[in-house]
């Protein structure tokens, strides 16, 4: 039996930049590089990314989960197959090593086939994926100056993390400044994180409806699909579910239910690429969008959801791809940066990005490389 070696690399690193969510303000990003290697020398790499919020808690879990496999692991490309295909950890840290695992496989066998990885998974992959920026800053002054960096910069779309603000009355006001400055050409998208109730969300989309917001990402909590729904069919806003998405049969629930118009796409918390692909057939049946977003992961996560987002069929809304500005350092030599609102895929074989090993070797929390 053909045989692998795995290794891994944790790390924690700060962000460039403040990042404000409704979950509390992001200071640093904790993960993780894995890679494979097969006995030709071909190399899969794939990153461990619980959503940052969850990361410290979640990372350890995962990694430990990691070691407990990695006697199967080792045993191959086959072995490696069958252990995804009978997954059994279906908690954060169980979904996003999966994620991990699976991005390093299919990045081995793109590399053979000499193909970039969209490619690979569809012939008629687009080369470029358009973008969202993303607003963060919590005050109206430091939103509007985010908002009017990314007009500079050619977004033709923004998403506003809302969610953080103490008031209906200010996050009104957030919100409306914001699209003052963006003007009605972007498009501008708000995501709560999960941080209102329905009603509340209901409220403040009704007073927002003269703000031309194009879609809300998961604006009540993940576990509450009958609110999502509600919200859906009384707000004059379109809904998408974010974190709610955890795989297909979630994804199963929220269309049964009518809950969302577009479904977010995330390979950390769906539990990788293939799935989030099931997911993507699922939705379009029921003519559900669908936009692929990074969990603020490094350049080997975020090169992953790029080519998940190139290899989707039909129409795409932007993505939450713009993300590697926002990360100290992406932990690869060719950080993934957009251009007018484009994010280009690398053309070589596999990711296409190759690890920093002096940027990994400075932030890496712990080092099990064997």
């Amino acid at each position: 039996m053909v045989s692998l070696a795995l290794g891994w690399v944790a790390y924690r690193m700060p962000f460039a930049r403040p990042v404000a969510t409704a979950h509390g303000g992001l200071e640093h990003r904790a993960g993780a590089i894995l890679w494979l290697d097969g006995p030709d020398g071909v190399r899969g790499l794939g990153e461990v990314a619980p959503l940052p919020h969850l990361a410290e808690r979640e990372l350890p879990r995962a990694l430990a989960l990691l070691e407990a496999l990695r006697g199967e692991v080792e045993r191959g490309e086959c072995a490696v197959e069958a252990l995804l295909a009978g997954w059994r950890d279906w908690t954060p840290a169980g979904r996003a090593l999966r994620a991990a695992l699976e991005t390093a496989l299919l990045e081995a066998r793109a590399r053979r086939a000499g193909l970039p990885l969209a490619r690979w998974l569809s012939e008629e992959a687009r080369a470029a994926v358009p973008v969202n920026a993303i607003v963060t800053a919590r005050s109206v002054a430091a939103a509007v100056g985010e908002a009017r960096a990314a007009m500079a910069a050619g977004f033709r779309a923004v998403k506003l993390k809302v969610g953080g603000t103490e008031t209906e009355a200010a996050e009104v006001e957030r919100v409306a400044a914001v699209r003052a400055a963006v003007g009605p050409e972007v498009r501008l998208r708000l995501d709560a994180n999960g941080a209102w109730t329905a009603e509340r969300a209901i409220r403040l989309l009704q007073r927002l409806a003269s703000e031309e917001i194009e879609l809300v990402e998961q604006p009540v909590p993940a576990d509450d699909l009958e609110g999502l729904a509600r919200v859906r069919r009384r707000a004059p806003v379109p809904v998408a579910a974010d974190e709610a998405v955890t795989g297909p049969e979630a994804a199963r629930r929220i269309l049964k239910l009518e809950a969302a118009d577009a479904l977010v796409l995330k390979p950390p918390v769906t539990g990788g690429i293939a799935l989030a692909r099931e997911i993507a057939e699922l939705a379009a049946e029921r003519g559900c969008a669908v936009i692929v977003t990074s969990a603020f992961e490094a350049g080997v996560g975020l090169a992953a959801a790029l080519h998940l987002a190139a290899s989707l069929p039909g129409p795409l809304p932007a993505c939450g791809l713009a993300t590697a500005g926002v990360l100290a350092t992406t932990l690869v030599d060719e950080p993934l940066l957009p251009s007018r609102g484009d994010l280009h895929l690398p053309v070589r074989p596999g990711l296409g990005v190759t690890l920093d090993m002096a940027a990994l070797e400075c932030w890496c929390r712990e080092r099990e490389e064997r």
